[in-house]
């Protein structure tokens, strides 16, 4: 019976949770012409919770500072295709989060209330400091794709048992894992894909040609 308690109970909170995410405000950021930061001041109370969305890229960097003006209050960053589960948890990290996006699309910025400053229903005004830095978009995405060609060229080699330099790289394109890369093996049906993230780590490596054909 306390087993059955325990299980509703666990449901209820996590209901609860993706509830709330669900209902936060939206507001969409957009950086001045120009400039590769924006400041943004707002006010949160209860459990409405405020997100704001920036579209990224793969491999830029993020940096955001939030500072609130009382309370409990805090941001976390949630990536694209997610819902709840978050990038950064402010309540436990702290008010300062600068990471490299691992993948394109959506991120978002939740600030939202914890503890008294929650229960309290009083508003709780903030400010958060959003920035990309302006490196070029196209070296970011080169240095990017070098690093994870050279760990699936190094992947596939160790795979089919030769030497990396005689390998190529026929095509590379955007995957949920970060990115997907084409490696054409000497004399083979087909070429090899290789999973690998922004910074070289290799998730998973396949053969796309026909059987006994390596």
């Amino acid at each position: 019976m306390k087993k059955i308690i325990s299980a509703l109970f666990t449901s209820t909170l996590l209901i609860a949770s993706l509830v709330a995410s669900a209902d936060a405000a939206t507001k969409h950021v957009q950086f001045p012409k120009g400039k590769s930061s924006t400041s943004i001041k707002g006010t949160v109370k209860g459990g409405e919770d405020m997100d704001y969305v920036l579209r990224a890229n793969a491999g830029q960097t993020l940096n955001v500072d939030f500072k609130a003006s009382k309370g409990a209050a805090f941001f976390n960053v949630v990536p694209p295709g997610s819902t709840y589960e978050a990038l950064f948890v402010g309540m436990n990290e702290g008010d300062h989060y600068s990471g490299t996006l691992p993948k394109d699309g959506d991120y978002i910025i939740r600030v939202y209330l914890k503890g008294g400053a929650k229960d309290s229903g009083k508003p709780v005004s903030y400010t958060i400091n959003v920035g990309i830095p302006a490196d070029s978009n196209a070296d970011i995405k080169a240095n990017i794709s070098s690093t994870a060609e050279k760990a699936c060229l190094a992947a596939v080699a160790k795979q089919v048992g030769t030497d990396k330099n005689l390998l190529t790289v026929k095509d590379i394109f955007s995957s949920e894992a970060g990115m997907a890369i084409m490696v054409q093996v000497p004399e083979a049906t087909g070429p090899w894909k290789c999973f690998s993230d922004v910074r070289g780590n290799v998730s998973a490596v396949e053969f796309t040609g026909s059987e006994g054909g390596l």
